[in-house]
């Protein structure tokens, strides 16, 4: 099953795998502030792929601001407060090397 379906199917219809599933997709769409220029985005235009193509793999996915092209790290908070979907971004450091 595609993530967009994942989305739009009943939860009654879904197995425990696929509701986990589709618990994580309906937060990463939740929009976040980019720190740096306010611009409102989803993980998944950060990311800057489509929801269909996304799969959830170790090692973090690379975000940026599609506004101010700064890089961007998706942060899960040990304390989740608020009703941001549980998450926000932190700016990556700027290395002064490059």
């Amino acid at each position: 099953m595609k993530n967009s379906e994942l989305l739009t199917t009943k939860r009654r219809d879904l197995d425990p795998i696929e509701k986990q599933r589709r618990y994580i997709l309906r937060c990463l769409v939740q929009k976040n502030a980019c720190p740096n220029c306010g611009h409102m985005l989803d993980f998944f235009e950060g990311a800057g792929v489509a929801i269909d193509e996304w799969q959830d793999k170790a090692g973090g996915t690379p975000c940026r601001c599609t506004v101010c092209h700064r890089e961007l790290r998706y942060v899960v908070p040990f304390l989740v407060l608020g009703g941001n979907g549980g998450w926000h971004w932190h700016l990556v450091p700027i290395d002064p090397q490059k």
